[in-house]
């Protein structure tokens, strides 16, 4: 099923007046559509507008050590990015979207007065809502469970995570390893002289609660001090790998190849990924479009990493930084992979900051500001450092995340400053086309996470590349930060999408059609016409309506009002009408496959 929605594309003039200025919201749409007609003028060639003033996100992150998270996740179901913000005092801030400001909400979400790290949401037990998910540096990790209609429960002291205040937790991510359709956690934790714990891998055992597996897994990583991790299917066998990134030189990049049994073999000196640098972040995209996945690590002064796929060639991950000149060679932390111009080739976004312990405006006394490093790329190596020439204030930047805000089919990029206010930027609109795809599971996870989109499209343009660009959907990746749900995909001049491929979790692939360019769908698992999961008959029960059962032995639905069955109620809603014969000829002749 292809779930299109109608959302605002492209500001063609100031179409929000504010009548009442003393209405802030309408205030804002003005400013923030006359702003971007002033940036679309033939004159002005950057790439993106700096909207923070205007936006006004309020996170006063004025403490704490090396940052805190940010999520651009749809929090409430209405697939419309949504902004949420970790804070060193335990503040949340959580922002809601409408599909071009945000307005400021509240739950009844808890932390106290700790340091959050990470801060994810992610559909824990498949029943359509978002529960949350807080790493805290000094203090237990917490998860609270959506309830229904955004209420939540604190579900830390029962869903089998780890309460332990000794541990100094960072990054999350969630992912489904052994393809049973509930998403399961790892936790990273940095080990000191006097925290002496491991990396946490949790089973999520479909009820709501997680069995801590670390041990038996061999996964765990040693005492080492660990940022962040990402659930990625990097081989292609059905199975998703795991990539852990260390901050030392001595405690190397781990990945964590799947046995499929429930353990992992560490394969990062075998694939060439086993980096010994000061790695704060990892970030996977397809940058050469090969239709593989490559990873960007950031670092210290000695210069980032970026490490091109070729396993499918056996060559494993090579060193292409210096082709690429994306060194930077400053004190780096999350990076982004986005098309700011939908041409169909990534640019990488890296965010720029410090490493003392954040004491907001007194650090910028010692350590000047400096603009988060902005690489354009088209195809044609070495990327293009625009770093000086996008709109954007400089400031210290940590934990940094995608997503479209202002639904104009062209991504924003939010960093989480240190300072009063969060840093957004968005990206100024071309005659470039795109499409936005949120997968959605059934017999996978609902959320999809782990899940491969490929955007087939006409070869005509595309010097160089493939026909097709591709991505994952992760959950917890880069350093402290979630996407939009949404992967963007930019096709350049392209006019027409011949088909879509979904590799779900576990390995089935399904391929929709009739997908329309510049839009937002959402392709449900299952509801193609070209599935993996349609060469086997599912449970029968799925198909019985409201007020009707599966029976065994008539190997039928069956009415609860009638119990000797109901054979002409084809869509099994209680009656027989026009509605169960038209059915009835529409699937005439067809085979369900044993």
């Amino acid at each position: 099923m292809i779930k299109n929605l109608d959302l605002n594309t492209y500001f063609t003039g100031c179409m929000y007046i504010a009548s009442d200025m003393a209405m802030q919201n309408q205030y804002n749409r003005a400013l923030i559509a006359c702003l971007c007609i002033k940036f679309l003028s033939p004159e002005v060639h950057a790439q993106f507008v700096d909207v923070s003033n205007s936006l006004m996100l309020n996170t006063n992150h004025t403490s704490g050590y090396l940052g805190t998270g940010v999520s651009f996740a749809d929090f409430n179901g209405d697939d419309l990015d949504d902004l949420t913000f970790g804070h060193h005092g335990g503040q949340i801030r959580y922002y809601q979207g409408d599909g071009l400001i945000f307005e400021e909400v509240q739950f009844n979400i808890d932390n106290d007065l700790h340091e959050s790290k990470s801060i994810l949401w992610a559909d824990i037990d498949n029943d359509g809502d978002q529960d949350f998910l807080i790493t805290n540096r000094n203090a237990s990790n917490k998860l609270w469970m959506n309830q229904g209609d955004m209420e939540f429960l604190d579900a830390t002291a029962s869903c089998g995570i780890s309460t332990s205040f000794l541990s100094k937790s960072y990054g999350a991510s969630f992912g489904d390893y052994d393809n049973d359709g509930f998403i399961d956690l790892y936790i990273c934790n940095y080990h000191t002289p006097i925290i002496n714990h491991q990396n946490e891998l949790y089973h999520n055992n479909g009820d709501g609660t997680f069995t801590d597996v670390t041990l038996i897994s061999g996964a765990g990583n040693g005492l080492q001090q660990s940022f962040q991790s990402t659930w990625i299917d990097i081989d292609h066998d059905g199975f998703l790998d795991l990539h852990v990134i260390n901050d030392r030189v001595d405690f190397k990049n781990s990945f964590y190849h799947n046995n499929g049994d429930g353990t992992f073999t560490d394969m990062a000196d075998v694939w060439g990924a086993d980096l010994g640098i000061y790695a704060m972040s990892s970030t996977f995209g397809d940058y050469d479009n090969d239709g593989d996945m490559d990873v960007y690590v950031t670092n210290g002064q000695e210069g980032n990493k970026l490490l091109a796929n070729q396993l499918h060639e056996g060559m494993g991950f090579v060193d292409v930084t210096n082709l690429e000149g994306v060194e930077v060679q400053q004190l780096c932390w999350g990076a982004c992979f986005i098309d700011s111009n939908n041409n169909r080739w990534k640019d990488l976004y890296v965010a720029t900051g410090i490493s003392v312990f954040s004491d907001y405006p007194n650090n910028y006394d010692f350590y000047p500001a400096s603009p988060n490093a902005f690489f354009s790329y088209s195809g044609i190596s070495p990327m293009q450092n625009l770093t000086d020439d996008i709109a954007q204030v400089e400031h210290h930047a940590f934990a940094i995340a995608k997503g479209d805000f202002n639904s104009d089919g062209f991504p924003d990029l939010v960093s989480h400053q240190l300072g009063i206010n969060a840093s957004v930027i968005t990206s100024i609109p071309t005659e470039n086309h795109f499409v936005k795809i949120r997968p959605q599971g059934t017999i996978a996870n609902r959320d999809a996470i782990g899940a491969e989109v490929k955007v087939y499209h006409s070869l005509e343009q595309n010097q160089g590349a493939n026909g097709f660009e591709v991505d994952v959907v992760f959950c917890g990746d880069k350093y402290l930060s979630q996407n939009s749900r949404h992967l963007q995909f930019g096709l350049g001049s392209c006019t027409q999408i011949d088909s879509v491929q979904v590799i779900w979790p576990g390995g089935s692939k399904e391929v929709f059609t009739g997908v329309l360019i510049d839009t937002t769908v959402v392709l449900i698992e299952g509801t193609s016409t070209d599935s993996d999961i349609n060469d086997e008959c599912p449970d029968p029960s799925f198909f019985c309506g409201n007020n009707t059962f599966w029976d065994e032995t008539t190997f039928t639905c069956i009415s609860i009002f009638n119990e000797d069955g109901c054979p002409s109620d084809v869509n099994n809603d209680g009656f027989t009408n026009v509605t169960d014969l038209l059915l009835l000829l529409l699937n005439f002749g067809t085979i369900c496959a044993e």
